[in-house]
């Protein structure tokens, strides 16, 4: 017998069911590629270079976006605010006295020149690395020279807590000049449990639970004498390998850490209202600093650091 030919409902319903998946993968393509172009937008928009945001994933776009707009909250509420920049000339200026201003000086014409890339000379004569934290401990900005003394990237940190590169046996000292508390059973980590050299596992502080902040009616987030300065050494996970030897010379590195909290902006002045803090604005120095790791020194030397005004900021115990 000659086989049966198909009933023609059922061809017809298969490439009807043919067309809808084709449809479907169509409109996930479509809106993939809706999806990814959103993504590309907002990654221009980001303060980095484009070769960075071209290569970034969507999960560290939305972090950077993130960070970057509680950074702009960051500086505009914080006393002083940080965006507040004269457009124009200042009021009840003569049209004189204006025309005399738009012919600069070849110095005047310089600084400008000079201007926008203030910033990034200032990083490079640092011995060191600038980072802002918020209440929680979170980077909202770290300058991308970190990768000179710690090895880690500015994309990397940008939106992480600073609790996942600090030494476990350190993170009561950072809660506190953070004014945060620790949960039930934290901080009891001596620094005995470690090695000496603070060599101890890398992976060991990204697990661990992130301290608590504390409430921003506290009278305890600052020190008695109600000082907003800050300077304490901490250890932080460093990646950096000895030269020509490819193994971590060190877990971490010490840090000097110094700079000030960064207070809200009070609406009144009445000292009755408690301060609340938004974070911390630093500046970090890799002890021993980097320019002098090349110098033998033997047990009749003692390195110290000075700053500027020649006054000691550091001094080794020896």
């Amino acid at each position: 017998l000659a086989p049966k030919c198909p009933p023609f409902p059922c061809i017809y319903f298969l490439g009807l069911q043919a067309l809808r998946k084709e449809k479907s993968r169509d409109a996930a393509r479509s809106r993939r590629g809706k999806e990814n172009f959103e993504f590309y937008e907002l990654a221009k928009m980001l303060p980095l270079p484009g070769a960075i945001t071209s290569q970034l994933d969507k999960a560290s776009i939305i972090r950077l976006t993130i960070s970057y707009l509680k950074m702009r909250d960051f500086a505009n509420q914080g006393d002083p605010p940080w965006n507040l920049r004269i457009e124009g000339p200042p009021p009840n200026t003569s049209v004189k006295a204006i025309g005399v201003q738009r012919r600069r000086t070849p110095s005047a014409v310089a600084s400008e020149i000079f201007e926008p890339h203030l910033g990034s000379h200032i990083l490079q004569s640092l011995d060191g690395f600038v980072f802002a934290l918020n209440k929680e401990g979170r980077f909202l900005y770290i300058s991308e020279t970190v990768s000179i003394y710690l090895g880690l990237s500015q994309v990397e940190l940008t939106g992480s807590s600073v609790f996942d590169y600090v030494h476990p046996g350190d993170h009561v000292e950072m809660a506190e000049q953070l004014g945060m508390k620790l949960p039930p059973g934290r901080g009891l980590l001596s620094q005995g449990t470690a090695t000496e050299d603070g060599a101890s596992s890398a992976s060991s502080s990204s697990h661990a639970e992130t301290p608590e902040p504390v409430e921003s009616t506290s009278p305890s987030l600052l020190s008695p004498d109600n000082t907003l300065e800050r300077s304490f050494f901490i250890r932080m996970k460093s990646t950096l390998t000895k030269r020509g030897v490819h193994i971590k010379s060190s877990g971490y590195k010490v840090i000097h850490v110094t700079g000030r909290l960064r207070i809200r902006m009070a609406l009144t002045h009445s000292r009755s209202v408690p301060i609340q803090i938004m974070g911390m604005v630093v500046v970090a120095h890799a002890l021993p600093p980097p320019t002098i790791n090349e110098v033998r020194i033997d047990c009749q030397m003692f390195v110290t650091r000075v700053n500027m005004d020649l006054n000691i900021v550091y001094c080794e115990n020896r």
